[in-house]
């Protein structure tokens, strides 16, 4: 049941002072899927530009003809992934890794869809998600990202571990482990950051990213400012 984003999103950006809206992402599993209306993007971009390109507030579907990056399309589930990836030679030739082994090891250890399970991305800002979001993609302060988990928390108590390496982290870390079911906390990689760059809005160094599933954006929205220490804040504006 579709939920009111637009609501959702004003919430969550006035309490957290967000600079930039949440972002929806849904991995589209058909052609028939895709809503009516929606515009495929024609430049193609690593998703990781995409989800900046969305935070402009532009709503499009990306098929994987359209995604530069292809371990962030292998990532997703919309591509095989690439053979110099696969045997960890990307990321040796580029000095993020000291060895095939460790490259292997992070590789191996990223959260991935199967290949061709995926037929496109669809991104925006949340208010403007045609259909429910598989997954919701916020940055903000590390302080509001703690309220953020706290409110994911606030009914059924627990922990929330955090998957983080150096590659893969706004596709694999932030988009695909949070579709399969687990809130996770990351930062922008450096190939994000490089990639970001051509849409005007580059990811903040200040800033940590939430991908959340997205069943659970409303949940988030409606306890936040239950918490007690939220409440105080919110008293001494």
């Amino acid at each position: 049941m579709k939920q009111n984003y637009a609501t959702i999103q004003k919430k969550l950006t006035e309490l957290l002072g967000l600079k930039f809206p949440p972002i929806a992402v849904s991995l589209v599993r058909r052609a028939s899927d895709v809503p009516q209306g929606v515009a495929e993007l024609e430049k193609p971009m690593f998703y990781c530009a995409m989800v900046k390109h969305a935070m402009l507030g532009n709503v499009f579907f990306a098929r994987d003809c359209a995604h530069a990056c292809r371990r962030g399309a292998a990532a997703l589930g919309l591509a095989k992934i690439p053979d110099e990836e696969r045997t960890g030679e990307f990321y040796t030739n580029k000095s993020s890794f000291a060895s095939p082994r460790a490259a292997t090891r992070s590789v191996e250890q990223s959260p991935g869809l199967a290949p061709g399970s995926v037929y496109a991305t669809l991104i925006s800002p949340l208010e403007k998600s045609p259909i429910d979001p598989d997954v919701v993609l916020m940055e903000t302060l590390p302080r509001r990202a703690l309220e953020v988990v706290h409110a994911s928390l606030f009914e059924r108590g627990g922990w929330v571990e955090s998957l983080i390496s150096a590659p893969r982290q706004v596709c694999a870390a932030l988009t695909v482990r949070p579709y399969l079911g687990d809130l996770n906390i990351s930062f922008a990689c450096e190939s994000a950051r490089m990639a970001a760059k051509p849409t005007g809005l580059e990811y903040s160094d200040d800033g940590v990213l939430i991908g959340i599933p997205g069943e659970q954006i409303g949940e988030i929205a409606e306890n936040i400012d239950k918490i007690g220490y939220v409440r105080q804040r919110l008293a001494k504006k």
